[in-house]
């Protein structure tokens, strides 16, 4: 019944505009011709034979026509005036029959040829299956918005009994960081940052604690991780390395100051605890791409302040003198750090421009292809450093080329020479 009433306007417009086709085009048909301006026919004959009557009357004054003749021809005259003066003229008087008998032929016509054409050019099931497929949209959000309350209602309850929890027992800190939780999914920020110093006050040692309070006093103060709020981050990477919103704020605090290897690093390291396939997870992977992406406008870049145990390998590019008029300064140059053994797949990849040779490099895991075929996998590994002629990263005759094998994870002098050609 739903579905009738949504497509109704549908068919309510079409019949308007049938209507309003049949309105221009029918009146025309059924309208009774005017009358004549104009003398009509049997006028224009008498008019015409009476000229004639006169013209023989003139030819009989002036002698042209004899007594005789001129009664043969008046005589003649009257009898061709009263045979055109008795007809009428047929045309005229069945043209309205014709037009009306038209009309009434197209107001058939029209609306089953519409129709026809419709069902069989259209698509009649369209409007009916919009409709529906409406009116389930209409129902789903219905429903969403039923959970949506449902939900509130459920985290209002649950905010009440943890709010009634921490009032008769202040030293739960369990409580308070529930309570602290569920301020946050409130959007109540300074209310979170409250709670979170009470449970930080009743355990001082517990990551998810410390990284928790950190977040809501830098939402406080503008998204601001510098200063305490930094501090509680790293206090809770040592006690837990894995601590997903610690890696997460750390990861934001770097980018923020553009350490963007360090920032990848971090992501990287939360990428791994994130599930395949979750928008989480994809969320991630394009804060890594973007934070390599931004390391390599300026040139190689480097971690500006990677954690210690991160597997880093840094040294310089360069290109030998005898190739140097082999290539064209914006010539793409690409470094590569793959596994001892040369596999396909690079560990770690940068580029940058022929003309910014020679140039400093720093390669981590933060720059990793993939999050799990990455440098800390490894003890030593091969760089390679080429120059495309072409653009892309594939290697192709004529590519000028440097290769230094067995180069240990954690090298830091590494000096990576372009002096070959490829053949």
């Amino acid at each position: 019944m739903n579905a009738i009433v949504t497509v109704a306007p549908f068919w309510i417009a079409a019949v308007l505009i049938l209507a309003a086709v049949l309105a221009w085009v029918l009146p025309p048909l059924f309208r009774r011709p005017p009358a004549s301006h104009g003398p009509d026919r049997r006028e224009l004959n008498i008019a015409v034979y009476r000229d004639q009557y006169r013209e023989l009357e003139d030819d009989h004054r002036n002698g042209l026509l004899n007594d005789e003749q001129m009664d043969v021809a008046r005589t003649e005259l009257e009898a061709r005036l009263a045979r055109d003066a008795c007809n009428g003229d047929p045309v005229a008087a069945s043209a309205p029959a014709r037009s009306r008998g038209l009309g009434m032929a197209l107001v058939a016509v029209i609306p089953a040829l519409a129709l026809g054409l419709y069902l069989v050019a259209g698509d009649p099931g369209f409007v009916i299956q919009q409709a529906v497929a409406d009116q389930a949209e209409q129902e789903r959000e219905r429903k969403v918005q039923e959970a949506l309350a449902r939900l509130e209602e459920q985290v209002d309850e649950a905010l009440a009994t943890l709010e009634q929890n921490v009032r008769d027992d202040p030293e739960d800190g369990l409580s308070w960081t529930f309570l602290a939780n569920a301020y946050i999914a409130r959007d109540r920020w300074q209310d979170a940052e409250v709670a979170y110093a009470r449970a930080y006050a009743v355990m001082p040692d517990t990551p998810v604690v410390m990284s928790g309070y950190a977040e809501a006093m830098a939402v406080n103060a503008g998204r601001d991780l510098s200063g305490r709020p930094i501090e509680l981050v790293r206090e809770a990477l040592l006690l837990d390395p894995e601590d997903p919103k610690a890696l997460e704020m750390s990861g934001i605090h770097a980018y923020q100051n553009r350490e963007y290897s360090t920032a990848g690093y971090f992501w990287n390291q939360l990428l791994r605890q994130t599930p395949e396939g979750s928008p989480a997870h994809a969320e991630l992977s394009a804060m890594v791409r973007s934070a390599r992406a931004l390391g390599h406008t300026e040139a190689f870049g480097g971690p500006g302040g990677a954690p210690a145990d991160a597997a880093v390998i840094s040294g310089r590019v360069e290109l030998a003198t005898d190739l140097a008029g082999q290539a064209e300064p914006g010539d793409t140059v690409y470094l590569f750090a793959r596994t001892a053994t040369g596999g396909l797949q690079p560990l770690a990849g940068l580029r940058t421009r022929l003309d910014q040779l020679p140039v400093d490099f720093t390669l981590d895991d933060s720059l990793a292809v993939s999050p799990d075929h990455v440098l800390s996998n490894h003890e030593s590994i091969t760089l390679v450093a080429r120059v495309s002629r072409h653009g892309d990263s594939e290697a192709r005759p004529g590519d000028l080329e440097g290769i230094l094998e067995g180069v240990s994870v954690g090298r830091g002098d590494v000096r990576l020479v372009i002096d070959t050609v490829r053949p």
